[in-house]
């Protein structure tokens, strides 16, 4: 059962469904999924602008993206080493071997199920600055490219068993991801949360400690929410932003954090909130050898 079933009860299958297409699409991280081979199952438009995999107006782009090209085989063996011993990498520096030859720096967190074939992977670009910031130049670049995108188109056409099978499909993804995420409804409290996020808050074990809460209890500095609210309005977006975390046993970590604003009919309904460690050795799954 999901973390938060409770929260989405009354909710209709395609509505539910909407929510996590709309969380994958929109999110202003790179998400993917592949196989052990570097086959890619699942990309996000973030994950395939970073790699340069949209199609060009010409309709250039590689006819089969491999996550193992786009990582270098060094990095590649790091990545697959760790998911095998049941490990994440977090912060991973990594240099992305773009579609047009070109290279781009950028963060890597991963992890993934051996037995399944299934690697999670988390990318970002390695920003200088943060958004809000008094140095908002290279995240600014990366945001003018982003847009929320209607994902009904996604989900309207789909057959019940269609539905069933990309809602379990996305639900995994979701709470075995190796970063932190949280959706907020407009009302602040926490409509959406993975394994890692109630493993670092101290809440594991009792997940209505988090889900369903107020979200603003755990930033444990107001003058940074009062910036990232004014980003969220302004700007939709949070990128790259220092910030402190209060556990649930009041103890604090450092953490960044990107996030996008949820609107419908250009009203703000929420955010699509996603957590990185400043630390790699935060990581409650971190990998004590082959972490960079």
């Amino acid at each position: 059962m999901p973390i938060d079933a409770t929260q989405y009860a009354a909710t209709p299958a395609a509505d539910y469904l909407r929510e996590l297409v709309d969380l994958f699409e929109n999110s202003n991280i790179g998400i993917m999924v592949t196989d052990f081979n570097g086959g890619v199952r699942r990309a996000n438009p973030a994950q395939r602008r970073l790699a340069g995999w949209a199609d060009a107006p010409g309709g250039t782009g590689p006819a089969k993206p491999s996550a193992r090209t786009l990582l270098g085989a060094d990095v590649w063996e790091r990545v697959t080493a760790a998911a095998v011993d049941g490990y994440a990498l977090h912060n991973l520096p990594v240099e992305l071997r773009r579609a047009d030859g070109t290279t781009a720096s950028a963060l890597l967190d991963a992890n993934g199920e051996a037995d399944g074939g299934i690697l999670r992977l988390v990318t970002r670009p390695a920003f200088r600055g943060s958004l809000p910031g008094t140095d908002e130049s290279d995240t600014r670049v990366w945001h003018e490219q982003w847009s929320e995108t209607d994902v009904s188109r996604f989900v309207d056409e789909l057959g019940e068993d269609r539905v069933t099978a990309l809602t379990k499909e996305l639900e995994d993804l979701f709470e075995l991801l190796p970063v932190p995420l949280h959706a907020m409804a407009r009302a602040a409290e926490v409509r959406r949360t993975n394994q890692v996020h109630l493993e670092f808050l101290g809440c594991a074990d009792e997940p209505d400690r988090f889900v369903g809460q107020n979200l603003l209890s755990i930033f444990a500095v107001e003058e940074h929410l009062i910036a990232l609210g004014g980003s969220l309005t302004t700007e939709k977006a949070i990128l790259n932003f220092p910030t402190t975390i209060r556990r649930l046993d009041g103890s604090l970590l450092p953490m960044r954090v990107y996030s996008s604003a949820v609107t419908r009919d250009g009203e703000f309904v929420g955010t699509r909130c996603f957590l990185f460690f400043a630390e790699t050795s935060d990581a409650p799954d971190s990998t004590p050898y082959l972490a960079a």
